[in-house]
């Protein structure tokens, strides 16, 4: 196990794990629920370590050098398990539940307890879902539970009943900013993090990845089909494959930025797009295309939902000219 990544928006949240863990109070089962692209997933890992460090600092912290944190980084902790789905299944089998009921009922080795983390716990499927809520219902001394989730809901009641819950809001937006900043970034932090809905590492992905480029090429493609070099049906037929509700989602933010803009006296980007747009169309575009999101699921004809969203563009174009 390389070393877990932290995050600045988790220190609340640790310093409520070790204040329970110092004072004896640290539930048998716990499980980190929040949304994906924020690092979540690392916090379990992150205080598995902790709990089966034989000399932790002051703060809870793996120390990174005992036995107990050396077989750990080497994956070889006999008092430690991780289930994770398997990269051919679709879910956690029974089999792999019922393996971990065996693990907990061997003895320790030499840490101070037997830990369990368990990535996406709501991919269980219902015989291990089952067999694991057998475990939780009689829990074995010195042992831990860590489940993690981006889908709580999913999970059985009854197994949510028998952890405490601790929910991983998203960062705020400043800590979100000031984590990415730091990256080495293509393309503007705040730009990433509209797209990204505020899930910082989401945006870091977004910024290496091929969805800013396909972002840009798509602007690009709406302008020249207001200006007159392309025709809309032309540029629909390109898109109507890609996925309706990222394409509504990128105008929305952009129109909602350039709003915001307008009001702070900032000046919006692509600059070229939205002076194509009178700003006293802005708002009538924006609803426009809100009122095209439910009819994103829907079977529609995907080039005649693309087209329809493309020609609400056009619409302000008509009205600046004054057709």
């Amino acid at each position: 196990m390389s070393e877990t990544p932290r995050y600045s928006w988790h220190q609340s949240l640790w310093r409520q794990l070790q204040d329970a863990r110092r004072a004896g109070r640290l539930p048998h089962a716990l499980l980190f629920a929040g949304v994906s692209g924020c690092g979540h997933e690392t916090l379990p890992r992150r205080f598995a370590a902790s709990l089966l460090c034989l000399e932790p600092q002051a703060e809870g912290e793996a120390c990174g050098h005992c036995r107990s944190c050396q077989v750990l980084a080497a994956n070889a902790h006999p008092d430690f398990m991780q289930v994770t789905l398997a990269e051919d299944r679709q879910a956690i089998s029974v089999e792999q539940v019922r393996e971990l009921r065996g693990f907990l009922a061997l003895s320790r080795s030499y840490s101070p307890v037997r830990v369990v983390v368990m990535p996406g716990a709501d991919t269980m499927n219902v015989n291990a879902a089952n067999s694991l809520l057998k475990t939780l219902e009689e829990p074995v001394d010195q042992t831990h539970i860590l489940l993690q989730s981006t889908h709580a809901s999913r999970l059985l009641p009854t197994i949510r009943s028998r952890c405490q819950q601790l929910r991983m809001p998203l960062p705020t937006q400043a800590a979100a900013r000031q984590w990415l900043e730091q990256q080495a970034l293509q393309h503007p932090a705040a730009e990433l993090l509209a797209l990204a809905n505020g899930q910082p590492l989401l945006a870091l992905a977004l910024d290496s990845g091929v969805e800013m480029a396909d972002r840009e090429r798509f602007f690009q493609q709406l302008l020249t089909i207001l200006q007159g070099q392309e025709a809309l049906a032309e540029v629909s037929a390109q898109w109507e494959k890609y996925p309706r509700e990222t394409l509504l989602n990128w105008q929305l933010l952009l129109l909602a930025r350039a709003l915001a803009s307008r009001l702070s006296g900032e000046t919006p980007a692509p600059l070229a797009l939205l002076e194509a747009i009178p700003a006293t169309q802005w708002w009538r575009l924006y609803d426009g295309l809100l009122e095209l999101r439910p009819l994103a699921a829907h079977p529609l004809n995907a080039r005649l939902f693309v087209e329809s969203m493309l020609a609400l563009w056009l619409g302000g174009t008509a009205r600046r000219t004054g057709v």
